[in-house]
This record gives C-alpha cells, structure tokens and sequence, in this order.
C-alpha cells in the first residue's frame, strides 16, 4: 500500500467527515488553505457539532477521485492522444494531440500558443497533485462562462485501446490516474521546531499541516469567537429570590428549558389582574368587612347576570326563528283561507266580505241562536219543512242550498287553522310586548360596577338599549310581516359580569383567609411569584437570548474535542516512520546526484519517544529561520523533481510521465542535468513534456540524439486568430538543416507549379523574399552543423568536443560558393533596403530551385570528403 493510499485509508476510519474535508483542500490547494477555506471549515466544525449551518454547507470528504496514481495495475496504462477538445479556452475542437508509446513526446509552446490549456486539461484529467489551475472556457466569449471543458482521451491499457471521455465537472477517468503528473508540489521543505529543514514525501505534509497548521488556526478562531459570546447574568440579578422565576435566574444555564421561560413569562389578563387584588387585599385594614361586603356585592352581580339571561332569553335567535317561522305560517293559512273565501263567493252574486271575519262571526252567532234556542237538538242548517231562517225569519226551503255551503265553508279546516294560527302570532305578540327587558340596572350598581370595571357598565347600558330596539323591530317584522331588517343584538355582557362575580367572591374568600397567619403567607407568596412572573415578562426576550448565547458557547466548547492534534500527529509521525526509509534515503541521494544538487546531503535522523523510534528525512544544511531564505527556488523546484522519480520507482510505477515546464526557474546547467534525466526516464517508460523553454528544447535534443531513442515532437502555434492548432515537428527555429532543405523544396515545387509571371506584384515578390530569408537561415545552420559538425552552437554553453574529429577544413571553391548563395539571400531578404535606381529583378521560384540544388551539392562535397 503507497502512502497516499494509508493517508486516504486512515482518514476514513480515524477522522469525522469535515476533518476528511480540509485534507481534500489540502491536497488540491498545495499552496495552503485560502480565508474562504477556514471560514467553511469553522462552519462544517460547528454544523458538526449541531450548531446551526446558516449556508446549509456540505462536506466533501477526501476520496481517491482527488489523490494522483497511487496504484500499479498488471497492465501498463499508455497515452496515445488527446483530441475533441471544446470549451478549453479558444483552443479549437478539431485539433488533436499525439503521444509516442515509447520513448519521448515534446510539445513545444511559446506564450500564448494555447499549451497552458493542453496540459491544464493533463493535469486535471491525470489528477496531478496541483489542482489550483482550472480549466475554463474563452475568456473572450461571455455566452461561453457557464460551459464545462471537455475532451477525449485515446490510451492503451497494456495492449488493448480503449477511449474515455472526461469534463471539468465530473471524476477524472481512473484509468488516466495512473498516468504520473511531475508539479512543484512533489514533495515539501520545512522548518522543524527542532530547527531542522526536513523533507516530506508528498502527502505526507497534508498530515502534518492538518495538525500543526489547519487545527491550530481554527482552534485560535474559535477561542475568539467564544471570548466573544458575552452568558453574564448580572443583568438578571433583580430576579433572582425565593420563587419560581428567581431560582431559574439563579440557575440558568445552556440546559435552561425555554419553553418553562415563555411559559413562566407569559400571563393572562386574570394573573394580571389576580395582582391587583392581591396588592388590595393584603393592605386592606379591617379584611373580614371588607369580606362581608364584596359578599353582597357578589349577590348583586349575580342577580344581574340573572336578568340579563331573562330578558336575553326572550329575544334569542331561536326565539326569532320561532316566531317568524309562527309568522309564515299563519299567513300561509290566512292565504289559503282567504282562498276558500273566493271559491264560497264564485258563481253566484254575494255581498262583499262575505266569507271574511265578520260575516263569519255573524255567521256563527246564527248558528248557535239555531242550536240553542230556535231548533234546539237540531243540526245547523236546519232545513226540514217549515223551518225558517234564523237570521232573516223567512222560509229555509229558498236559500237551504246555499246555508248548508255556508255552514260548510266555516267548518272547513283551512278557516279554522287559520284562525288558530292568528291567535298564536298574536299570543306571542303579546308576551313580546309584555316581557321584561329592563335590566334593573340603576344608579348604585351601575356606580358599584363602575369602580370595579368602568368599560363593564357602558357595555351593560348598551346591551340593555340594544334589547329594546331589537323587540321594537321583532314587533315590526310580525306586522309587516319582513324580517330582513331586524336591529343586531350587541354581545351580552352576563359572561363579563359573572367573572367580575366570581373575582369578588375570589377578593371576599382571600381576605377571609388574611385572619389566618399561614393563609396569609400563602397569599403573599403567591403575590410574589407573579410579581416575579410580571417581572420576568419585561426581560423575557433578553433572557431567551442570553440562554441562546449558552447553548452557543456550550456548542463552541463542545467543538474543541474536535481539534485535538495529538493523535493526528501521531499519525503523522507513524506514517513518516513507515514512508522515510534508507532506501527513499538512496534513492533521493541518487537522484540529486543526477539532476546537479548533490551539495545538499540528507540524513536519516532518529527520534525515540514513549518506547518508539520516528523517523525524519533532514536536509543537513546550515539553518536560518525559513527553508526559502537557505534554498532557491530553482533548487526547491530540483528537490520536487528528485523526490518525484524514487516515489515512483518505490512503488514500482511503469505507466507513463507527464513534465509540466519541468525546468520553471531552473538555471542552464540544471536544465541541461534535466534534459539528461528525462531523455534516460524515456529509455524504459513513455515520457509526454510539455515546455515554452526553447533552450531546453534543444538540450532535449541533443540528449535524444546522444541516446538514440525514439522521440516526437509537435509545436503549437496560432492559425485563423485562435490558438492551439498542433503541428508536426519542431518550429522552423528548432530544425535541422536537413528539416529545412526539405521544407524549402516544398516550398519551391509549390511555386514553381504556379503560372510564375513576368511582372510578380507585391505579394508574390514577398513570398519569394520570405523563401531566400529562410534559405539563408539555413545556410548559418548548414554552416554550424555541417561545416563545423556541431561542435559549437549557438545556445549551447559548452563545446562539443568529442565531434572536433569529424570536422575538416573545405576547399575555396566550397567557401565561394556558400559566400555567393549566403550574398545572394542578403541581397533579396528585406532585412536590407536595396538602391530603387538598381530595379533588381526578384529571383523566379526556378531561381530558387537552382539555388537549392547549389547548396545541396556543397553539404554533399563535404560530407563526401568527411566519409573519405
């Protein structure tokens, strides 16, 4: 198991989840935890612990998506290319990167040419251990901002090709992890507090700046934040005492329940009251009087609450509902009589009002003049011969038809409901007007209610106005037989009057109870708890923020086990116990010795504590008060590069290398150890370089040509106005002569197909010129490499002297004629301003052709008499 595989294992099982998510920021921020970073951490620390998570912030655990390669699989991983590239700056989709599977792979990139953007979509895709440097979108562009970066990487899992798709969103491919990514983040220096400069393998130092930095520094700002939380109770002090409330101030603390706070704070308008009573009645001089009084007065009261139900009582809803449903139905049973009054009068001529009440009262009076007196123990008409009539004394026989319908149409139910339905509407009428609604409220009670409750007896008044105008407007609405206007009832007052009987009856039982000694203290104790209570009331919402402050402060203190170091440490201390061995010490020595800095030694140093040795890796250096004020940055940038390759040969790493600029701020003879180092790395593994370092470019050539092994080389360059566009080979600067002869016949064979006219305008005559400026470029390079056989060149700072034996003087012959073609350049390029007098004609493309061929023959010359 590697150590970043331990450090991974053991924060899942030893560390709570917000711990696990500072050691993902320390890993993907090597250059520490920004302000941001601490104030999440504090709030993830507190949320941890339940205190509120305003942000509603979530932890993101360390997991192996964020750790580089730490595994070695069966099967090689190597990259071929990577291409489909979109929204990765203003680099286009239809460019494609490739990579040799043996030997190196050089992308050459000048500022701006778009090789940032390849190789921060390498590093984020490979999960190289600096994460800092995002890959965004055109800058350029707006609708651009919310795009995510994408590509496609091809890759042969030991012979098998296989094709992954990755975005800046989501979990790089976990075959591409085990590609090894080489940043200034590979391994770190530090002071020590035993003032040893000691060096960590990468990951490592996560461990340790989790305990030494991050902890401390949020255990610092949570002891501020705590000092700040102001929990005095002074402010209290006035309640504290011998009740209820005064004993919860006493103790109030972060346990303190709030709702018996607002419980206790809150009171109703009867405690409120109950207050006032009390304070009357243990100041009352003679109590038992007092008693006696409030007695009678409690009588009165309730003798009004008892007229008030009386003359309620007659003017209820349901007392309404009755009579107007009485109402109905007596009209109802008159309509219908009225009628049967209008059938009686159909078909023959009779007097008016025939059929109505008069004539019906008339009516019977004859009927029982008949009964009674005229044909007693007759039935009524009576028609039998010889009978007459009782009202108008003729004769029965003419009109006995029309007395026997008479006599029918009175003994009809209908007229006899509706009579009896009148009588009933005017029954109630009369109760109504009869019934008693004064509320006997006269001018001593109405004094005496007023001194208890003022607002109580106008609304007596008013209720009792309000009862008469709704029975006068009752009484309308039987008349008019419309109840849709009747006067409102205002709310009774009985309820009020009864509470105010039983507060007296409450005030006359209490000061009964003042003859009593233990009685009275019961009721000066409870005078005082809600004193107390009322008191507490007013301080009510500083009291909750004060117990809110505790709980706080409690929570805070609480977080404080969450930043003990000691065990971090000690993890620490056995993860470098287990990763700082004698053979990490070799092989860092080694590798200093290879790139140039083996000034600086290392040595293991011992360190017994509680029965157990720990290890340290120290550079044995004179010390100073900061790592940076002993080492440069170019020889901590080395150290990164030396810890870098043993952490790979130890864990047995065989898949392919990245380099990132790996010579950044290194001077020309590290660069050159470099370049000898990689080009060797590229012996057995594939080696991918990125670099703008043209220096460095041609060291790596030199080495890959003093190695012989395989290698490629692309350049990037701007096309179209966008950049990133890849190119096969080396830019024109970097090429060998052989290159650029071959680009010049190209060239000229381009030319040369075209129709070449007599008269060449403005662009054709700049082409032509552009060709003998670069033929006479490469007439120098011929000149360095041929002539001299690269013995010297011109970046190099060394001589070559092992190739001091292949050069070999050239005949006169040889020099005039590179002299005449170099004259010839000179005279076209533009770098000169030629007499306008002259009118030189420009060479023609067959010119050109001819001038080639010239100098082709002389490195042929000297190369023949070389091999002589």
């Amino acid at each position: 198991m590697t150590l970043l595989d331990k450090i991974l294992t053991w924060t899942q099982k030893s560390l709570r989840p917000w711990q696990q998510d500072a050691a993902r920021r320390l890993f993907l921020q090597p250059g520490g935890l920004t302000e941001q970073d601490y104030r999440d951490l504090l709030a993830l620390l507190k949320a941890a612990n339940g205190l509120p998570n305003p942000d509603n912030l979530n932890t993101v655990p360390l997991a192996a998506s964020h750790l580089p390669a730490t595994k070695v699989g069966p099967e090689k991983v190597t990259l071929k290319a990577m291409r489909g590239l979109r929204y990765v700056n203003r680099i286009p989709q239809s460019e494609t990167l490739t990579f040799s599977p043996q030997g190196l792979s050089v992308i050459y990139g000048g500022n701006g040419s778009g090789k940032s953007g390849y190789s921060r979509v390498l590093k984020c895709a490979c999960r190289a251990r600096d994460q800092t440097e995002k890959v965004l979108p055109d800058a350029n562009d707006p609708t651009m901002s919310a795009r995510i970066p994408e590509a496609t990487f091809d890759f042969e899992l030991g012979t098998t090709p296989k094709t992954v798709d990755w975005n800046a969103a989501g979990i790089p491919p976990e075959e591409l992890s085990r590609l090894a990514v080489f940043d200034a983040h590979c391994a770190r220096a530090y002071l020590t507090s035993e003032q040893d400069i000691a060096y960590l393998p990468y990951g490592l130092d996560v461990v340790e700046n989790l305990a030494n930095k991050v902890l401390p520094e949020l255990a610092q700002r949570l002891d501020l934040e705590i000092a700040g939380i102001d929990v005095n109770t002074s402010a209290f002090d006035h309640l504290v005492g011998e009740t209820t409330v005064g004993r919860l101030i006493g103790t109030l603390n972060r346990d303190t329940d709030l709702l018996h706070v607002k419980k206790l704070a809150s009171l109703s308008e009867a405690e409120i009251d109950r207050i006032s009573t009390l304070t009357k009645i243990l100041t009352e001089a003679d109590p038992i009087a007092k008693a006696k009084d409030m007695k009678l007065s409690v009588e009165r009261l309730r003798g009004l609450a008892g007229r008030i139900d009386i003359a309620t009582a007659t003017i209820t809803d349901a007392q309404i509902r009755r009579l107007q449903k009485l109402d109905a139905e007596s009209a109802a049973s008159s309509k219908a009589e009225e009628l049967a009054a209008e059938q009686l009068r159909a078909g023959e001529p009779l007097l008016p009002g025939t059929g109505d009440m008069p004539w019906k009262t008339l009516f019977e009076a004859a009927r029982k003049y008949s009964t009674e007196v005229a044909y007693p123990n007759c039935e009524f008409p009576h028609v039998k011969d010889g009978a007459v009539c009782p009202l108008c004394q003729q004769p029965v026989k003419v009109v006995a038809d029309r007395l026997t319908r008479f006599s029918q149409f009175v003994a009809n139910n209908t007229s006899k409901l509706a009579d009896e339905n009148k009588n009933r509407v005017a029954s109630e009428r009369k109760s109504l007007e009869n019934a008693v609604l004064s509320l006997g409220f006269d001018r001593p009670l109405a004094a005496e209610i007023e001194s208890l409750d003022p607002n109580l007896a106008s609304s007596i008044r008013s209720y009792e106005k309000s009862l008469e105008s709704r029975r006068s407007s009752i009484l309308t609405a039987i008349t008019g037989h419309s109840w849709d206007s009747l006067s409102p009832i205002q709310t009774s007052p009985r309820h009020r009057v009864r509470n105010l009987a039983a507060k007296q009856l409450r005030g006359a039982r209490a000061l009964e109870k003042l003859s009593d000694a233990t009685k009275r203290k019961a009721l000066e104790a409870e005078r005082s708890e809600l004193e107390a209570r009322r008191l507490l009331k007013k301080s009510r919402d500083a009291v909750l923020e004060l117990i809110g402050r505790m709980k706080t402060k409690a929570g805070l203190e609480a977080c404080k086990k969450d930043l003990r170091t000691r065990a971090i440490s000690d993890q620490a201390k056995l993860l470098a116990s287990e990763s700082v061995t004698t053979t990490l010490k070799s092989a860092l020595e080694a590798e200093f010795r290879e790139l140039g800095i083996d000034r600086i030694k290392i040595k293991l140093k011992q360190r017994p504590e509680k029965g157990r040795v720990w290890y340290r890796l120290v550079l044995d250096l004179p010390v100073s008060h900061k790592p940076e004020n002993i080492l440069s940055e170019g020889e901590q940038r080395a150290i990164a590069l030396a810890s870098f390759m043993p952490e790979l040969k130890i864990a047995g790493h065989v898949d392919g290398i990245i380099f990132d600029d790996p010579v950044s701020s290194l001077d020309h003879w590290r660069r050159c150890n470099v370049a000898k180092r990689l080009v060797a790395e590229a012996t057995h593994r594939q080696v991918i370089i990125l670099t703008h370092d043209t220096a460095f470019l041609g060291q790596l050539q030199d080495e890959i040509e003093s190695r012989l092994i395989s290698a490629t080389f692309q350049f990037l360059e701007w096309r179209s106005n966008t950049p990133g566009h890849v190119a096969t080979g080396l830019p024109w600067e970097h090429q060998g002569y052989k290159e650029r002869i071959d680009n010049h016949e190209k060239v000229q064979r381009a030319l040369a197909h075209k129709p070449w006219p007599m008269y060449p305008n403005e662009s054709e005559v700049a082409e032509i010129r552009h060709q003998y400026d670069r033929l006479r470029a490469t007439i120098e390079r011929v000149i360095q490499d041929v002539v001299f056989n690269g013995v010297i060149k011109r970046y190099r700072d060394w001589i070559r002297v092992d190739g001091l034996g292949q050069t070999i003087g050239f005949e006169p012959s040889e020099h005039l004629e590179f002299e005449r073609l170099h004259k010839k350049c000179c005279g076209v390029v533009d770098a000169h301003d030629p007499s306008s007098a002259k009118n030189s004609p420009i060479p023609t493309p067959n010119d050109l052709g001819k001038d080639i061929e010239a100098l082709k023959s002389v490195i042929q010359l000297i190369r023949n008499r070389r091999n002589v």
